[in-house]
């Protein structure tokens, strides 16, 4: 056997490192090539992709956002370049310094500015749109990893004038509140899109495949940027005033139901968004809804006119001023003994709208107030529009038709007010209110143009009829309106007052300080051309009547506007108007169908009957329904039953007058009295002071002698 064959010189130690050496390297070849097979063909696709995000991206850059034009094509919303500030938080030298200056420049938060700028990505943005100052202060501090950049800008020429029905848009160019977020779709456009190279510190190197932006749509409204500034004057200058909690106004064009002007109060700025949620400001004339008070009885009377059940000179006895519904008074301000059905309107009496509303019947009303548009949302190009509450007629309790009759139990919207009010006007046709007139593309082509949708919505006569009953509102003088005290410059005007106490939830009744002062109305009354509704949320102070709060800003607004579109101006209209007669037109002057129902004890009728005289009397009315449940009718009328006592006579001190003194002094101002006893005065309700014209003084004379006054002796 021979022997193992030795390499010269070569020892065993050395060999084994050699094979050792060699299985490491083949280890390690095999290693690497097994992660190339990794990289190359198990993971490549993932990876491949991965490197494409990393060097090449999508740029998208935001088409402008497309103009807000008012009706004659003045800016409302535009959008301009800004200036924008943002960080390559990797290319920062000095983070803490960094972030000091520039938090100084930018009037922004350090701490947060500088965990933003330690973030280690690669970008990172530190201020939206700055001003022109922030911008130049940015670039003159010529920080390393800061640059600016272009940023499209939302801008707003008009500040905070219509700011809640505007809205306004985000930074990233979204619309988010109002107008800007209803038209949203539109006005966006189409971004630009790019594909870019980057180079290793993420900035963009070469850009290929230009897809440039489309700008949006432009849209125009109905909407008048002049008449926009008069009634967001007036009202705030009414809220101010009255310290009140908020107020709205709208007007309506009634040719065409466009919104000519629509404001609210607290207002912003769309320019600062922010403000807009410090001061809970929004779009109140759609958003929120209230109980309507004795603007109603527009409708009422309307309702009942429409359907032939009376006549604008149809003589009702409105029971001094106070009927009991069962054991509970419905109560005027007013102490009329007798009114005609234009009176009603004119002296707002509650009792003659609620026996009107009684003989028309619950499932007339209804039916009506929904034509009118109440109980569903306008349909109007507003986020967040509110529908109101009616409930089926055949649903209603007697006491909902007492109460709704006079503006109770029934929720709208200011604008369905202006809306059906605008109807009115438009010689019963209505037309659903609107704000956009047209869209048209970058192009030119109309995108949206809102067809007209104009229904009837009464007889053109009921509509002829109801215009002179709403002028006599401003008629003066002992028997004038509840609106005598409203002045509209230049112009006649009709309209309504209303002066609703608020339900309270916390006490679960009507609250007794907190009122809705409201006006209604129309004008030129004698040819209307627009609708004006104004309401004043929980006015402070003494003067919380529509016509004291909520009638100057009507007053303003409506001669203002009419100046403004060129309307002519009426020389009488300063002068007091002479007391108008209410002629019906044929189709009304016939008397009404009497419903099978009693008549009421000691009506117009049965006196005249037992003084042996002639009478035209109203057709017979139902008594009210003994069902009516009495403890809601006392929360709900006890306190709700009043309206503008426009006109004050001075009551004097009674005390210690004889009987034939005081009716002297009674019958010298004009009071009504009621006396007890006999003697001399002891005792007067109210006190000496001015009180409401047709106040009731309820004296009590006893035999023996009263205190001293000046109203004592003959």
């Amino acid at each position: 056997m021979k022997p193992p064959v030795r390499t010269p010189g070569v020892s065993p130690a050395a060999r084994t490192r050699a094979w050792v050496a060699a299985a490491f390297v083949a280890t390690l070849f095999g290693g690497i090539g097994w992660k190339a097979y990794g990289l190359q063909v198990a993971d490549g696709a993932r990876l491949r992709e991965q490197a494409l995000r990393q060097h090449l991206h999508t740029v998208e850059i935001p088409a402008p956002r497309g103009p807000i034009l008012d009706a004659r094509g003045r800016p409302l919303a535009v959008t301009a370049d800004g200036e924008s500030v943002y960080a390559n938080p990797r290319a920062v030298v000095d983070v803490a310094d960094t972030a000091e200056r520039l938090a100084r420049a930018l009037d922004l938060d350090v701490l947060t500015l500088e965990a933003r700028l330690a973030s280690g990505k690669h970008f990172a943005w530190v201020a939206r749109h700055v001003t022109p100052a922030q911008a130049e202060a940015v670039r003159a501090l010529a920080l390393p990893g800061i640059e600016l950049t272009a940023e499209p800008r939302r801008w707003y020429p008009g500040r905070a004038s219509g700011g809640p029905l505007l809205g306004f848009a985000g930074v990233d160019g979204n619309g988010l509140d109002g107008l800007e977020l209803a038209m949203d779709e539109l006005l966006t456009g189409v971004r630009a899109r790019f594909r870019a190279v980057r180079d290793a510190r993420g900035k963009t190197m070469m850009a290929e495949g230009l897809v440039e932006a489309t700008p949006g749509a432009t849209v125009q409204l109905t909407l008048d940027r002049a008449i926009q500034h008069i009634a967001d004057e007036a009202l705030a200058g009414a809220v101010t005033l009255h310290r009140a909690r908020s107020g709205t106004v709208v007007v309506l064009d009634v040719a065409t139901g466009g919104v000519l002007a629509m404001a609210s109060w607290p207002t912003y700025d769309p320019n600062d968004p922010a403000a807009a949620v410090k001061a809970q400001a929004r779009n109140r004339p759609v958003t929120d809804v209230f109980e309507i008070g004795s603007v109603m009885k527009i409708f009422t009377i309307a309702a009942a006119l429409d359907a032939g059940v009376t006549r604008p000179d149809e003589v009702w006895d409105v029971e001094g001023g106070r009927w009991k519904v069962g054991k509970k008074p419905v109560i005027d301000t007013h102490h009329d003994q007798e009114l005609t059905t234009a009176g009603i309107m004119k002296r707002s009496s509650n009792v003659g709208s609620v026996k009107i509303g009684l003989r028309l019947g619950r499932e007339r009303l209804a039916e009506a107030l929904r034509r009118f548009g109440f109980g569903a949302p306008t349909g109007i190009e507003l986020p967040g529009e509110q529908g109101g509450l009616i409930r089926a007629g055949k649903r209603w309790r007697e006491i909902e038709l007492v109460t709704i009759s006079f503006g109770y139990g029934i929720t709208v919207t200011p604008l369905q007010v202006a809306a059906a009010l605008a109807a009115i006007g438009n010689g019963g046709v209505y037309h659903p209110p609107r704000t956009v007139a047209r869209v048209t593309g970058p192009d030119g082509a109309v995108v949206y143009e809102r067809a007209d949708e104009g229904r009837a919505v009464m007889k053109p006569s009921t509509a002829a009829a109801l215009l002179p009953m709403l002028g006599s509102v401003f008629e003066r003088g002992r028997q004038g309106g509840t609106a005598q005290s409203v002045q509209v410059p230049g112009f006649k005007a009709g309209g309504k007052t209303g002066t609703a106490h608020k339900y309270d939830p916390a006490i679960r009744r009507y609250s007794p300080d907190k009122y809705l002062s409201s006006f209604a109305g129309l004008a030129p009354i004698d040819a209307p051309r627009i609708a004006v509704v104004v309401v004043i949320d929980e006015p402070g102070g003494k003067d919380y009547y529509g016509g004291k709060v909520a009638g100057p800003v009507f007053g303003k607004v409506v001669s203002e506007t009419l100046r403004y579109l060129g309307v002519p101006g009426d020389p009488t209209a300063f002068d007091p108007p002479p007391p108008g007669t209410f002629r019906a037109p044929d189709e009304l002057a016939a008397p009404a169908a009497a419903p099978a129902a009693f008549p009421l004890p000691d009506s117009p009728a049965a006196r005249a009957a037992r003084a042996g005289r002639p009478t035209a009397a109203p057709a017979p009315l139902p008594p009210p329904p003994p069902s009516i449940d009495l403890a809601e009718l006392a929360a709900a009328t006890d306190l709700a039953l009043v309206d503008d006592p426009d006109v004050l006579v001075e009551v004097p001190d009674f005390a210690g007058a004889s009987l034939g003194r005081a009716l002297d002094l009674a019958r010298a101002r004009g009071l009504e009295v009621v006396v007890s006893g006999s003697g001399r005065c002891v005792e007067q309700a109210p006190a000496p002071g001015r009180v409401p014209a047709g106040t009731v003084v309820t004296l009590r004379f006893a035999d023996r002698a009263g205190p001293a006054g000046p109203g004592a002796g003959r």
